[in-house]
């Protein structure tokens, strides 16, 4: 019997806080696939060689006769900008807003946590926008097949991608990195030829499931150490108005390509510079706004998403619908 007492009386200023979008930065992969490296300058310029300039792949050897010389290369190289820029977003905590909700949850805190949550979603757009960009990789090459719901079983997401590293291959990189949308991993996960090529010789395994780490591994030989998949949402709806969720990674393009951290000299197709003098990725300040009656929270970055090599990547057009 459920316990029953007239005299009691609910609560709610003693729940704990409840909030919608609470998984909004778990699904973030933007940092992976561009990854954090500090510079010095918040603006700057470096040296590109390119394999044409550069001569880089050029079969230039020569044979050698006695009392003769060998062939001689003369290379030179490009230059590349960055520019970093400063971003952030303010939230004022009204003296007393602090007082009425402090029952419920710590305010300036909880500011802090939605601001830092809109700055890294304003990142991953970034992100995805210089990842999945034929104007930084060249034009995307259409899937063998269309990646739509009528296609499941002829959908060659394993062709597309050893294509893929092939087309990597011609320029001399080595892909380790698929990047897709969640609406897409979805798709190429149920398609037939996708879980054939994951049985290999057990073509009628019905135990298999089929998720990123196992698709990543059955590409190792191709040297893929990893698959990310955009899950971030953003608002795609006007202030004011319903919610509207819009996939940050979309599902255009799938990307195949080298991610690597650290200098340029690790290579690589791009990197989130940071501005070493700007204090980090993500910095959270406050501030007292006494004529408002209220402390701000301020979360803040000085970054620039850049390509530093679009040879390190291509884009595979999926055609999903």
């Amino acid at each position: 019997m459920a316990y029953s007492d007239s005299g009691t009386t609910l609560r709610g200023d003693i729940n704990v806080l409840v909030e919608e979008a609470s998984q909004a930065t778990q699904n973030l992969i933007g940092l992976k696939a561009l990854p954090p490296f500090g510079v010095d300058e918040q603006s700057g310029q470096y040296p590109v060689f390119k394999k044409a300039k550069g001569q880089l792949l050029n079969n230039d050897v020569t044979d050698r006769t006695p009392a003769g010389s060998y062939g001689r290369v003369e290379r030179s190289y490009e230059n590349d900008t960055y520019d970093c820029v400063d971003r952030g977003l303010e939230e004022l905590v009204d003296d007393t807003y602090v007082k009425n909700v402090s029952r419920y949850f710590a305010a300036e805190s909880t500011a802090a946590k939605h601001v830092m949550q809109q700055v890294m979603l304003g990142h991953e757009v970034r992100s995805a926008s210089a990842l999945m960009n034929t104007s930084n990789f060249g034009s995307g090459t259409a899937a063998a097949v269309a990646y739509t719901e009528g296609n499941i079983a002829t959908i060659d997401f394993p062709q597309d991608v050893l294509s893929a590293v092939e087309r990597m291959n011609n320029n001399a990189e080595s892909p380790n990195t698929i990047v897709m949308s969640s609406s897409v991993w979805q798709r190429i996960r149920r398609a037939t030829l996708t879980q054939n090529f994951m049985r290999g010789s057990q073509p009628t395994d019905a135990t298999l499931l089929i998720n990123d780490a196992a698709l990543a591994g059955a590409f190792a030989s191709e040297g893929i150490e990893q698959i990310l998949i955009g899950r971030a949402r953003v608002n795609s709806a006007k202030k004011g108005q319903s919610y509207s969720a819009s996939n940050i990674w979309g599902d255009t393009y799938a990307w195949v390509g080298k991610v690597a951290s650290g200098d340029f000299s690790n290579q690589g197709a791009g990197r989130t510079l940071i501005w070493n003098k700007e204090g980090g990725t993500f910095v959270t300040e406050t501030y007292r706004v006494e004529e408002r009656r209220s402390n701000a929270v301020r979360v803040r970055q000085n970054t620039a998403e850049k390509i530093i090599d679009g040879a390190a990547g291509t884009l595979i057009t999926t055609s999903y619908s």
